[in-house]
């Protein structure tokens, strides 16, 4: 038809698909690729994230527990005295050595050591002390925290000394130290109490 005619109304008119939808569609298209780049991208960092934490998690495992004998029927003396011959021997196997070579390590010069108590059933230590100076007893509490091995290291109690402490002429401030000890952590620490 010439398009210099007068158009009928009841005929169809030719679809002219306009510029601006191509436009549009083609831009949804990009925008759409770039997402999936995105996501690709996060994908990709979240499984080497996985792994990361997965051979950390292999690494920090707990040693493989030694066989414990189980009863299965009524305890007999051997029994017990064999489940208490491994109790001494997984006490004699903590690394007491590391323990007191970190603690002596850390110990400022003006720091005296009046208590240790160490419970290697539940991995906690808890010392007391006298030290010249609050700064020394931080400073005790920061070092030893940054040791392999050692962790909640908090200050649990800080005094003055009353005057039967002074007039034994101790150091005027008395603290309390507690801290959990991973003995297998400590033990593949380097010796000497070393960082």
């Amino acid at each position: 038809m010439n398009p210099n005619w007068p158009q009928p109304d009841f005929l169809a008119r030719a679809a002219r698909r306009p510029a601006l939808a191509w436009c549009c569609g083609v831009a949804g298209l990009v925008v759409a690729a770039l997402a999936l780049n995105d996501w690709l991208a996060a994908r990709h960092d979240l499984d080497a994230q996985r792994d990361r934490l997965a051979r950390a998690s292999q690494r920090m495992a707990p040693a493989p527990a030694r066989p414990r004998i189980a009863a299965s029927g009524p305890l007999v003396p051997e029994v017990d005295a064999i489940r208490a011959a491994q109790r001494v021997v997984d006490r004699i196997d903590h690394p007491w050595d590391r323990i007191l070579a970190n603690v002596e390590a850390e110990t400022p010069a003006d720091l005296q050591w009046l208590e240790l108590e160490h419970d290697a059933d539940e991995a906690t230590l808890r010392l007391e002390g006298a030290a010249g100076d609050v700064r020394s007893v931080l400073q005790v509490v920061d070092n030893l925290s940054d040791r392999p091995g050692w962790s909640d290291v908090v200050l649990g109690r800080l005094r003055t000394a009353d005057a039967r402490e002074l007039a034994a002429s101790t150091p005027p401030w008395h603290f309390e130290l507690h801290a959990s000890i991973d003995a297998r952590r400590l033990a593949l620490a380097r010796p000497g109490g070393e960082r």
